[in-house]
């Protein structure tokens, strides 16, 4: 019956720029201590769709939905900065939008919320009718929406003045916030939420190159195309990009064409149009791609005339093989349309030439070609358990073709790729704590009225709450170390009553709950039992994973007051669990003495056999939640690359999912619509 829901701590608010843009170079000095892990900042495309949206155009009208992409960084209560905006999807309440949206500087341990606004687009604010816009290309219906919507967007509006609203020329049909790690924690990277005014809108996360991977010069022709029906059609054609699934596929719209009528002859020639190859492809040229083209109707039910499949490259080649033979016009090579399994015309390619950097496959692709033709790899120092063998690191050898650069996974590839990250919490309950009766000890529970929190339940949330969410099941074990049951000192120890506790209020009960036991705080402080049970943990969920095709990767979260006991042996079994799927965060609680930790912390791989797996971080040196969690998790996404990518194990595909199928998530608060522009 604990009211205390939230820890007395400062909650940081950062501005949202500095979640876009990377911290180095500031003057800040947390920034500076972290600028060495810069590189593990991770840059994001979002795209968005919806369901069953709420027409609110009236009953002669169908609702005209866009989107509007707001960043609010480290806090939900951040003011919003705007991203980006979708296109805007006529005369539909199923709508999926074709402009993807980057979001740039994710970084493991770091909340990164962004919201999402979606309106009901007002042509009339253009000066062009609605029929005229919906026959346009997304690139040049964008010049004329956006700057429709900027004065919107940049307005400072209180919907719940009358005056204000007035003022909004876009009606409002909902908004939903997300958070980065919780959509990338959810299968599929996906996430659906209620919007306020009804229907569902899902958002789909996917990492993608830091760099610009260049543009690709486009023109299609349609030839001889036959519509569904004996009238000439009012053609477009939308372009889709494919996401692979263990179970099948699904298709994502990334661009849609202008509208052509067809004369009589049947030839639909298309604006040229340059496509950026991140937002198309995602930079892999390979990857498949599936071109519709549709017979435009005003109300927005377009016929489909037929579709092919294709790749960057195909579309390139094909182009290339029309200038080496001169082919143009009627006679221009291309693909068959079908329609039913037959052929309803050519769908030509007048001119298809990439411009900038680009990869010629994908990365990961790459990198499992080198390892099975048996790459030469670098070795390095770490030892396997099993002898003085060393293992060796493919990071050497699969390189970008252009820039020679490693091509080697990233954390968010493993976690997208269905990689679970498990929970594990050791608690210290020895008498070097000091008397948790007293005030200012660190165990020292304050009445519920003071909704105030000791230093284990602040760290407790702050570090387990970000965690949890990657944690798939939600389930963690919790023990306890340095209390004397029975006259016996126990080194690790189940703390509740179950073996494995839900989320973090589990934790804060199984912690909370020891202190109802029959304990003795005792000596000595050892932490080599705790991280033993850890590592055999790790590895038995690695084992339960494979045999789903899966990979899972253990964090022990250890809590601790200092004075370590035999600080080598602990060492030595921190080197010995280097070999198993974990990391090791050791948060100093309270004034005692730390000094032995920097030397666990500390690892000299010229001079120590096995990998860098410890992390510690002295909890009073942080006075907010984000800072702590950020110094704590900064080496945990590198470690974890490092674990699998030196063993040779890639990330597994995509998981696959159905966004029927999606949990979906409550309606946010309506004050959140009625700020959702600040």
């Amino acid at each position: 019956n604990d009211s205390r829901k939230e820890p007395d701590i400062t909650h940081e608010t950062t501005a949202p720029e500095t979640i876009i843009k990377s911290l180095k170079g500031t003057d800040n000095p947390q920034a500076q201590q972290y600028s060495r892990f810069s590189n593990m900042t991770s840059r994001l495309q979002l795209h968005l769709s919806a369901r069953d949206l709420k027409n609110i155009a009236g009953l002669m009208g169908v609702s005209d939905p866009f989107c509007v992409i707001t960043i609010r960084g480290d806090s939900e209560n951040n003011q919003p900065q705007v991203i980006g905006q979708t296109d805007v999807v006529f005369n539909n309440l199923s709508p999926s939008w074709s402009n993807v949206i980057f979001l740039d500087g994710y970084r493991f341990g770091v909340p990164c919320y962004f919201e999402v606004g979606v309106f009901d687009f007002d042509a009339a604010s253009t000066g062009k009718t609605e029929l005229e816009l919906s026959r346009m290309d997304v690139q040049q219906q964008s010049q004329f929406t956006l700057a429709a919507s900027t004065t919107q967007m940049n307005g400072n509006h209180n919907h719940k003045s009358s005056s204000n609203k007035k003022s909004l020329t876009h009606k409002v049909m909902g908004t939903a916030l997300f958070e980065v790690g919780q959509i990338l924690g959810s299968r599929g990277n996906v996430a659906s939420k209620s919007l306020q005014s009804g229907g569902v809108l899902t958002v789909h996360l996917e990492k993608c190159p830091d760099a610009d991977q260049g543009t690709l010069h486009l023109q299609l022709q349609g030839h001889k195309c036959k519509g569904p029906s004996r009238s000439a059609p009012h053609a477009f054609y939308e372009m889709f990009r494919k996401v692979d699934r263990p179970m099948g596929a699904i298709w994502e719209s990334v661009y849609r064409s202008n509208t052509v009528k067809s004369p009589q002859a049947g030839n639909l020639l298309w604006n040229a149009v340059d496509l950026n190859l991140q937002a198309t492809c995602n930079g892999d040229l390979e990857r498949a791609i599936k071109i519709v083209v549709w017979d435009h109707k005003r109300s927005g039910k377009h016929k489909y005339m037929g579709e092919c499949e294709t790749s960057i490259e195909g579309l390139v080649e094909i182009a290339e093989d029309n200038s080496h033979h001169h082919e143009d016009g009627d006679h221009a090579w291309g693909f068959e349309l079908l329609r039913d399994g037959k052929a309803v015309g050519r769908l030509q390619v007048l001119h298809a030439k990439l411009d900038g950097d680009t990869l010629d496959v994908n990365p990961l692709t790459a990198v499992a070609s080198a390892l099975e033709e048996g790459a030469p790899l670098l070795e390095s120092s770490k030892r396997s358990r099993g002898g003085s063998r060393p293992q060796q690191s493919p990071e050497q050898f699969a390189r970008h073709p252009y820039t020679q650069k490693p091509l080697r996974p990233e954390f968010v590839d493993y976690l997208s790729g269905g990689c679970q990250i498990s929970l594990a919490v050791a608690i210290d309950y020895s008498a070097s704590n000091g008397d948790p009766r007293a005030d200012g000890t660190p165990h020292y529970f304050y009445p519920p009225q003071s909704k105030e929190w000791n230093d284990y339940e602040k760290a407790i949330f702050a570090v387990g709450s970000i965690l949890a969410k990657y944690d798939s099941d939600q389930r963690m074990p919790v023990w306890g170390f340095g209390a004397k049951y029975n006259d016996v000192v126990r080194h690790c120890f189940q703390c509740g009553q179950e073996v494995e506790v839900e989320g973090v209020q589990g934790i804060m009960d199984a912690y909370r709950g020891v202190f109802r036991t029959p304990l003795t705080m005792s000596f000595p402080t050892k932490l080599t039992e705790v991280i033993e049970t850890a590592a055999s943990y790790a590895r038995h969920e690695q084992e339960l994973a494979e045999e789903d095709s899966k990979l899972s990767y253990t964090i022990l979260l250890i809590l601790t007051s200092g004075n370590v006991e035999d600080v080598k042996a602990t060492k030595q079994c921190l080197i010995d669990s280097s070999d198993d799927p974990l990391s090791v965060i050791i948060v100093g609680i309270g004034d005692g003495n730390f000094d032995s930790m920097a030397f666990l912390d500390d690892h000299d791989p010229t001079t120590e056999a096995g990998r860098d797996i410890t992390k510690f971080v002295r909890f009073s040196e942080y006075q907010s939640f984000n800072a702590l969690t950020e110094a704590v998790l900064d080496e945990i996404p590198q470690q974890l690359v490092d674990y699998y990518f030196s063993r040779n194990i890639l990330p597994g595909q995509l998981e696959d999912y159905e966004a029927v199928e999606v949990k979906v998530a409550d309606p946010d608060d309506d004050e959140r619509t009625f700020t959702f522009l600040g």
